[in-house]
């Protein structure tokens, strides 16, 4: 984990990872059952990315490996202007292989609908 100077200067606990995000990317079709695609910031590198998916979320990782994704260029017209260049932002993906090879993506499994009928049932009874 990388110290940050202004951890040295708070009193109080100290929070890791704080600057940092990621984000689960559906699976392509050539992917491996134990590669799990991220989005992540650009300041993350792969040491990183490791202890930021073992210290939160306990996940078993082989290895890591990032790619720097160019952002869609497109043209748009513009009425008295002309034709201007758009960019969108440019990406960071990582690659993480991991030991268990059962990775369940998030909200892809089926959903119990029973479940969420009986929690609104008894919600609606104790009003």
């Amino acid at each position: 984990v990388r110290k940050q100077w202004y951890q040295r200067r708070v009193r109080g606990p100290v929070v890791p990872f704080v600057q940092y995000w990621m984000r689960v990317l559906p699976p392509r079709k050539n992917t491996p059952a134990n590669t799990v695609m991220f989005e992540c910031s650009f300041q993350m590198n792969k040491a990183e990315i490791k202890d930021y998916l073992t210290e939160l979320y306990k996940l078993d990782v082989v290895s890591v490996a990032t790619e720097v994704v160019d952002g869609e260029r497109f043209k748009i017209m513009i009425p008295d202007v002309g034709e201007k260049t758009h960019t969108n932002p440019h990406k960071k993906i990582a690659y993480v292989t991991l030991k268990d090879v059962d990775f369940k993506y998030p909200g892809t499994g089926p959903v119990d609908k029973t479940e969420e009928l009986t929690l609104t049932e008894s919600d609606s009874s104790e009003s």
